[in-house]
């Protein structure tokens, strides 16, 4: 894989949770970088120390998205949200909520010292929600700074095959998580990845960049990479 075969971006987040720019501000950066499309992924309402949005604040999201997607027709944006894994594997929102979006990331951002069986138990029944696409920053690492919980991946690889979910690639150089060892194994089990720039201001969006030599050090083409699709195709995945 290389860098110019990704076709778009997911997993970038706004002012509506903790980003900094607004949607067109995201929109008009991807542009600038050659970008055909944008997956809008701000926090759940769990991730209440990171404004996550509430019914009233999705509502209003989907409105100006739906207006951005008029005003600029060559370009889309994608309905996205990210979901915190509460600790017993629930989602945070109820089925009515979840069939909104367009394309969910779920992951885990608490409670981190779980033992590994019950870590894992708790991502595999996330993962078996029909409405979760992506499994973001699978073992929650901040590099130099906090190790990975404890989890069996071999067991996570399994369930995002036979689940059909998507690994994330969190492209931000603090994570680099999926970490690039597991790749190979990963695409010989039948997964498909993503890799997202996880950014929370425009520039951060560059940082795909890393996610790609995670890729390409994992022995990834980029037909194991899902936004290598356009971005119809890609809906059509979700």
């Amino acid at each position: 894989i290389q860098g110019t075969d990704i076709r778009g971006v997911l997993h970038v987040h706004t002012h509506y949770s903790d980003g900094s720019d607004t949607i067109e501000d995201l929109m008009k950066y991807s542009i600038s970088r050659g970008y055909s499309y944008l997956g809008i992924a701000d926090h759940s309402k769990s991730a209440y120390y990171a404004g996550g949005l509430t019914l009233e604040d999705i509502e209003r999201q989907h409105e100006e998205i739906e207006l951005l997607n008029r005003k600029y027709t060559d370009f889309k944006v994608f309905k996205g949200i990210e979901l915190d894994i509460l600790p017993d594997g629930s989602l945070d929102y109820y089925e009515e909520v979840l069939s909104r979006f367009d394309f969910t990331i779920a992951s885990v951002h608490s409670s981190f010292k779980l033992d590994e069986d019950r870590m894992t138990e708790r991502v595999i029944r996330a993962m078996k929600n029909p409405h979760v696409d992506i499994l973001g920053h699978p073992t929650g690492r901040l590099l130099l700074s906090r190790e990975p919980y404890k989890i069996n991946m071999t067991e996570i690889i399994k369930t995002a095959a036979a689940e059909k979910v998507i690994l994330e690639i969190n492209a931000n150089p603090h994570r680099l998580d999926l970490d690039w060892r597991y790749c190979k194994t990963a695409r010989e089990a039948g997964c498909s990845f993503a890799i997202c720039p996880d950014a929370h201001r425009t520039d951060g969006i560059d940082d795909m960049q890393y996610g790609v030599n995670i890729a390409r050090k994992g022995w990834l083409t980029r037909s194991d990479v899902v936004n290598c699709l356009s971005a119809a195709d890609l809906l059509g995945l979700f």
